[in-house]
């Protein structure tokens, strides 16, 4: 391996020297640009361009064009499994589009969204996608006049605030915490928990709606102990099992993953098993790679579509800063797998 010392960067300078003509005249070959030059000259370039391992200085191409091919995803937990799949996919769609994609961890807090939403406007990239903290919910005017005092354009994706007239991808919460319950019922089940985080007005509350909606049509009673809080991340799901099982309950819909995989350990830990001795529906999908003995029944919010229409939405605004906000509303899917067992006795 060489050493630093003999490693020497090629400039545009060095393949013109070599060349045998201008330095513009390499720049616009190498950038694809309308030139009177020669095929033979070109094909030249290109060549030793190649040879030399030349490669393009971004930061200087970013002052000349003011274009950085960079964007920005504002991630609130990037071990939350839904969100690293969903981070993994981003990246892909916008390298397709020749964007880079980078990514800064919240930890679902409210002052680094205000810190690195500020930083990443400061440090010239292109467009930020924006899943905010859980914690913003409860500082919607501050959030929503840091968010428009941006100088770039952005996408609000996964969490969005229905009020706020700007670009948003999102799931239909509440229709899939409906689902889920409704299911449950379906299957002969009346007494249902529900585990999930409060955060006022943000995807948990609508998911637990969505539960007290389904409770509420099946005139089935919710008890003040069927409904658990947590904070979507492991621990919240596994110190919620003693709760779950004093109560009574027969199943039990689980807002997010993370908190199901807390819950299933806990289940395990107490020597309890699912379905046989609770039913179980969790929520996002991202966990039937990882799971043995058990596959769960889930509320899906497929990735790749979330992606894929956040992305789209982003290239439009790139396009058109100008352009009229647009909200998209994508439905989540129920999945049916074996997690549920169906109570004969309607009684529970």
């Amino acid at each position: 391996m060489r050493g630093s010392k003999d490693i020497k960067k090629v400039t545009l300078k060095d393949i013109a020297k070599e060349a045998g003509i201008s330095v513009g005249a390499v720049s616009l070959i190498l950038n694809n640009k309308p030139c009177r030059i020669s095929e033979e000259n070109k094909e030249m370039v290109k060549k030793i361009a190649k040879e030399k391992n030349y490669v393009v200085n971004q930061m200087a191409r970013a002052l000349v064009t003011k274009k950085s091919h960079t964007l920005a995803l504002l991630l609130p937990d990037i071990q939350n499994t839904f969100f690293s799949a969903l981070a993994k996919q981003l990246e892909e769609d916008c390298r397709e589009n020749g964007y880079y994609l980078m990514f800064v961890n919240t930890n679902d807090s409210f002052e680094n969204d205000k810190k690195l939403l500020m930083s990443l406007d400061a440090r010239g990239v292109d467009g930020i996608f924006i899943i905010q903290s859980n914690e913003s919910y409860y500082y919607y005017q501050q959030f929503k006049n840091q968010v428009e005092d941006l100088h770039i354009p952005y996408v609000m994706v996964d969490r969005s605030f229905d009020n706020m007239e700007c670009s948003q991808v999102r799931f239909d919460n509440q229709k899939g915490g409906y689902e889920a319950t409704k299911y449950l019922i379906e299957e002969g089940h009346q007494k249902i928990a529900c585990i999930y985080m409060d955060d006022y007005c943000g995807n948990g509350t609508h998911r637990m709606k969505g539960y007290q909606q389904a409770m509420t049509e099946a005139n089935l009673p919710i008890e003040e102990n069927y409904l658990i809080v947590g904070d979507n991340r492991y621990q919240s799901g596994y110190n919620a099992v003693q709760s779950i099982l004093e109560s009574g309950v027969t199943a039990v819909m689980i807002c997010n993953d993370m908190m199901t995989l807390g819950f299933l350990k806990g289940l395990y830990e107490c020597g309890k098993k699912v379905p046989k001795d609770i039913s179980v529906v969790s929520y996002d999908d991202s966990l039937s790679d990882y799971l043995f003995e058990i596959e769960l029944t889930t509320v899906a919010q497929n990735v790749e579509i979330l992606a894929r229409e956040s992305t789209e939405m982003m290239m439009e605004l790139l396009a058109d800063p100008w352009s009229k906000p647009k909200k998209l509303i994508l439905d989540p899917k129920l999945i049916i797998r074996n997690s549920v067992i169906r109570k004969k006795d309607k009684r529970g």
